[in-house]
């Protein structure tokens, strides 16, 4: 069983080698990046194994994909269809769009450590130790009164 970080490590780098297999070396199949991130989290929750609450590796895995995504994509220019030196300074217009960074990022962050989480509840049921019932228990102990 690996630990907490080197579990989220591995599989953080397996996910993001599935999405560059997925997107330059076979772009005909186009694997969406939902099922990787559940993947991902399935992974880290697995090696973890033992640790008591192993969809929380799960969603930590999502998030750390989450803010590894944002910085790629915050820090890649768009391309766009017309011209920026035409349009003047406009605070407001600067002030929101800082406003919906903000709360893609969070809404995004959410999503990616929901489904994490969901990937790890998988591999928790899958693999976790069966525990005893409690209505199988002895109870020859006499009542003491």
């Amino acid at each position: 069983m690996a630990s907490f970080e080197s579990s989220v490590f591995i599989s953080s780098l397996l996910a993001l080698f599935l999405m560059f297999v997925d997107f330059l070396i076979l772009p005909t199949l186009m694997v969406s990046v939902l099922p990787i991130v559940v993947f991902a989290g399935f992974i880290a929750s697995a090696m973890a194994g033992s640790e008591k609450h192993s969809y929380r590796v799960g969603g930590a895995t999502g998030g750390v994909l989450a803010v590894l995504f944002f910085l790629v994509i915050f820090f890649t220019p768009p391309s766009l269809t017309f011209n920026l030196y035409s349009l003047g300074f406009d605070f407001f217009l600067m002030f929101e769009g800082f406003i919906f960074l903000i709360v893609g990022f969070v809404i995004s962050l959410a999503i990616f450590m929901l489904l994490g989480a969901f990937g790890g509840l998988i591999a928790q049921e899958l693999f976790a130790p069966e525990e005893p019932n409690s209505e199988e228990k002895d109870e020859s102990q006499p009542l003491n009164y």
